[in-house]
């Protein structure tokens, strides 16, 4: 049986070679921890809005939500819709690979954090999220530039038809996702305004320019 689906989903993906994209998702794990661990922040970011924000270990519910949300959704667009896939993994992955070349060119972190004892199971986890995670490389905020693209591409309207409850929830979901990197201090506000503004410029690109035409042979396997 293990066997059978095993071949089933290879031949799955020899016939939708655009799915390919996803291998993106081990460079995208490389390159993250290899700057998060070796990147010195030059530059600590902070406004007056992120003393106006209260701390909430609460939040990290939806923080955490974001590791298999975003996974989730590239898989369910991959498998429901190649050219609402393709326009979701140009935006996310174009906008991780741009926030990658800031990290390396404008090395940045916070000074937000404080010691938390772990007073419940919400602290527990921050404590283990901030233990492999490091408060470098933060702006723009990756969190929030991925979580953006599933919201602008999930609020188009033809793959909901007869679902919009559903859709509502998971770009609802995306905003809490993206509002909890500040009350848990993962996140400045400034890293949130980044990370949002990233994802929209790419949305422009996406929707408005033949970006597929620009790459058609050199990425001719994923389109």
């Amino acid at each position: 049986m293990i066997k059978e689906q095993g071949t089933a989903i290879r031949l799955w993906i020899s016939s939708h070679k655009y799915s390919y994209a996803m291998l993106y998702l081990i460079f995208y794990l490389v390159v993250f921890f290899t700057l998060d661990f070796t990147m010195t922040p030059k530059y600590i970011l902070h406004c007056v809005l992120d003393d106006m924000i209260p701390f909430c270990e609460y939040f990290v519910i939806f923080y955490f939500a974001w590791y298999p949300a975003f996974l989730l959704a590239l898989v369910w667009f991959m498998l429901r819709d190649k050219w609402e896939f393709q326009q979701l993994w140009f935006i996310m992955f174009n906008g991780m690979t741009f926030c990658f070349l800031i990290y390396i060119l404008f090395p940045n972190g916070l000074n937000l954090r404080t010691d938390l004892p772990n007073r419940n199971v919400f602290c527990y986890l921050l404590n283990m999220v901030r233990s492999v995670d490091e408060a470098v490389n933060v702006c723009p905020s990756i969190h929030v530039s991925s979580s953006v693209a599933v919201a602008l591409v999930t609020a188009k309207p033809r793959l909901f038809e007869g679902h919009r409850v559903r859709q509502v929830a998971i770009i609802l979901l995306m905003i809490l996702i993206s509002i909890s990197t500040l009350f848990v201090k993962q996140h400045s506000v400034i890293d949130v305004v980044c990370g949002a503004a990233v994802s929209l410029v790419l949305y422009v690109l996406a929707y408005h320019t033949n970006w597929r035409r620009l790459l058609k042979g050199r990425l001719k396997v994923l389109l």
